[in-house]
């Protein structure tokens, strides 16, 4: 029979209805006992590298041989290294050694093909094996490395693109990329080109569908790629070709309630259009433009560019004591804080914080952090340094196969790519800034410190976005002194 009696935790002081383990410091539940020895590191006592550390409580992180902890099951029977075992005595690791290789050996051969030989590398030479254990359990990637390894999939772009989950194929063709068994690709644009496929075919477009498909797919896509041909696509030419798409979707249903035509549109059709809707109906000009243009609207039309009437500020002393309250909180991570010092005092936009580069930083021998933000360095002294050199040292996202040699300062949970804007976004407003309005301010401090064509120059800026800050903050170009080299004043032939 069950053992029902209760224990009681000396770690969690709980009691539990389960039998745990009896350590030195007394009885420890099953939950506490799988918390303490999943941690891994150098023991501070005996200063021992890669050891389990288990400790004798919660302020103690030291390993089994300082805690005095001697439970041969910590020990896995095949590598013999310290870790709770998976799975019949065995450790995570050498559980997923088994499983992968059972998995990606073709049965003709009854080797693993050496196409997928670097995956196999990469998975189980992750920090936490783990959590390959548990993406193993998708019937997904399982069918899709099964087809591979039996050679009922060709390994391609094709085939990951054609598959019908498409967030795991994703996932894995980005896998695939990293471990350099397929060629990169602009995955911005794939994400893009299957948007806008779906967009086209599930949408209710009243009217005017040819002309819509034409619109996104001569103007937009067609753009996008030869952009992509250049450089990645970022995510800011991704949404606003999404916003404007579904513009005009919008506006041309709307012209279908009014009984009227696209090619018959009007200027009071305009006019309506914008003036009982929301602001971000002025979105949709690029399209009747491009309608204009290419002779779907017959009429010459005016519609309005839409200027922001109001320009968000945050004040100096609510910005910094913003970033005071931030960085001194404990339970921060340390890339949020690392992302709000690059916000809050270099007036960096998210989408760039989130795409900058390791080789993009250096530290110099004071301590202090140079980072590139556009063809000239930015000194950050400490503490301000502080949160990014910590962030060098321990990135997230690293202790899986997906990002193990990630370039990135902000590595991403997907394989090869920073961490997504929207989610930094997120997390610096649950911490409370104002993204534009604390920007807004970092800018037109940099302007007043610094002249604006030399902030433009070392912090990446357009120079009419400085030139405008400048403007409002009280200064402009021709108040600072232009740099002209010191004349010569030696004498000829001295």
């Amino acid at each position: 029979m069950a053992d029902t009696s209760k224990y009681h935790c000396t770690r969690c002081h709980d009691e539990r209805q389960h039998r745990g383990v009896r350590w030195p410091e007394g009885f420890v539940c099953r939950r506490c006992y799988q918390q303490a020895t999943r941690r891994r590191g150098t023991c501070p006592s005996c200063q021992r590298p890669d050891r389990l550390l288990p400790g004798l409580d919660d302020t103690q992180a030291i390993c089994t041989d300082c805690a005095g902890i001697d439970d041969p099951r910590l020990t896995c029977t095949r590598c013999g290294d310290q870790d709770e075992p998976h799975r019949r005595g065995l450790c995570a690791r050498c559980c997923l050694t088994d499983d992968l290789t059972a998995l990606l050996t073709t049965a003709d051969t009854g080797h693993i093909s050496t196409e997928l030989q670097p995956l196999l590398d990469a998975l189980t030479s992750q920090d936490h094996p783990r959590s390959a254990l548990i993406w193993l359990r998708n019937p997904d990637v399982r069918q899709l490395l099964d087809g591979f390894a039996q050679h009922r999939l060709t390994i391609s772009h094709d085939t990951f693109a054609h598959y019908p989950a498409e967030r795991t194929a994703r996932h894995l063709r980005d896998l695939f990329i990293s471990c350099g068994i397929l060629a990169p690709y602009d995955r911005n644009l794939d994400r893009f080109t299957s948007w806008l496929k779906k967009k086209l075919a599930c949408t209710p477009i009243h009217q005017s569908q040819q002309v819509i498909t034409g619109f996104a797919t001569w103007h937009h896509l067609r753009k996008l790629r030869a952009r992509s041909q250049r450089q990645p696509l970022e995510n800011g030419p991704i949404a606003n070709a999404k916003q404007e798409i579904t513009a005009a979707i919008d506006f041309t249903n709307w012209l279908y309630t009014r009984n009227t035509p696209l090619a018959q549109a009007t200027q009071s059709d305009i006019d309506a259009w914008l003036a009982t809707g929301p602001t971000t109906r002025s979105i949709a000009r690029m399209f009747v433009r491009w309608c204009i243009t290419h002779q779907h609207i017959t009429a010459h039309l005016e519609f309005p560019y839409r200027r922001a009437r109001t320009h968000p500020m945050t004040s100096d002393d609510e910005r910094y004591a913003r970033l005071t309250t931030i960085l001194g909180h404990r339970d921060t991570p340390v890339w949020v804080k690392a992302a709000t010092v690059l916000l809050l005092i270099c007036a960096q936009p998210v989408s760039r914080i989130a795409a900058i580069k390791l080789d993009a930083l250096r530290t110099d021998d004071s301590g202090s952090l140079w980072i590139r933000f556009a063809d000239a360095e930015v000194e950050l002294p400490p503490p301000l340094a502080d949160p990014v050199t910590a962030l060098i040292a321990q990135r997230p996202n690293m202790n899986t196969a997906a990002n193990q040699t990630s370039q990135w300062l902000f590595p991403g949970v997907t394989a090869g790519h920073h961490i997504n804007p929207q989610t930094l976004m997120g997390k610096l407003r649950a911490n409370g800034i104002d993204l534009q309005g604390a920007r807004n301010s970092a800018m037109r401090e940099l302007v007043r410190a610094i002249p604006p064509a030399i902030a433009a120059t070392q912090f990446g800026y357009r120079a009419q976005t400085t030139e405008r800050h400048a403007f409002i903050s009280g200064t402009n170009w021709s108040a600072y002194p232009e740099l002209h080299q010191e004349p010569d004043t030696t004498e000829p032939g001295t």
